[in-house]
């Protein structure tokens, strides 16, 4: 026999019991449809990453095909003009044509820079040492050197390249350094990327108060999760190390 305590909860429990069913499978839901949207976003972040590289491809190509059939043109009319003139005339264009080379030739880096040919052969130490010499401007040298016979997965070498790029710069920038070397090694199944600078005064302030909220330090990390990689800074012997390691 039930009481009327016994029946009591009996109807509070038919009363809960659908709204508590309703409210489990609601949340089980939520949560699934979070995930899917969390995917979502996260393919298409990568997605809009893969598009800024494939327009920089673009882009340089684009430019060195019309840098190539200017630079035709362009010589031919030095050699016409130079059969011409003569005297000082002829010295003066010569002048002029050394500066157009010169101004050829650095236009040629710039776009070989903006997507070096060994990522488009998905040449890892090719791409980093053209990284190296990229970026070493004036009194700045950037080196770089390998100990790794084997390097990980080709498309993972883009969102890295750029990764690099961005700590070396501003080590040259925050910094205020000259001297920057990238070495690169493997333990196991490891590939490690470092990046060596001495540590000057303002590079301990900018790594202890900036380094973590900058937009470009967000972008390495945004990169750096694509790849699966992992970053990390140490400061020893009075040298700044950024350790980036990558699954081969």
């Amino acid at each position: 026999m039930f009481t009327s305590a016994d029946l009591l909860l009996i109807e509070v429990a038919g009363v809960f019991l659908p709204a508590l069913i309703v409210t489990v499978f609601t949340i089980s839901y939520s949560y699934k449809t979070t995930g899917r949207y969390k995917r979502a976003i996260k393919r298409l972040y990568q997605m809009g990453f893969k598009g800024v590289d494939m327009e920089r491809k673009r882009i340089a190509s684009e430019m060195h095909d019309h840098l190539a059939e200017h630079s035709i043109t362009v010589a031919e009319e030095f050699l016409e003009l130079k059969r011409r003139l003569s005297g000082e005339d002829l010295e003066l264009l010569k002048k002029i044509e050394t500066n157009a080379d010169l101004f050829r030739f650095r236009t040629h880096q710039i776009v070989e820079y903006m997507y070096p040919k060994g990522l488009i052969d998905s040449d890892w130490q090719t791409s980093l040492q053209q990284l190296a010499d990229k970026m070493s401007i004036g009194n700045v040298r950037v080196t770089f050197e390998s100990f790794a016979e084997n390097a990980p997965k080709s498309d993972w070498l883009h969102h890295t390249y750029w990764a690099i790029q961005e700590i070396v710069a501003n080590a040259i920038r925050h910094s205020k350094v000259n001297r920057v070397q990238i070495t690169a090694t493997e333990e196991a199944s490891i590939f490690v990327l470092c990046v060596h600078y001495r540590a000057t005064d303002k590079a301990s302030k900018w790594l202890t108060s900036n380094a973590k909220t900058g937009l470009g330090t967000l972008i390495v990390q945004d990169r750096l999760q694509i790849v699966g990689a992992e970053l990390g800074v140490d400061i020893k012997d009075n040298v700044v190390t950024h350790t980036l390691s990558v699954k081969k």
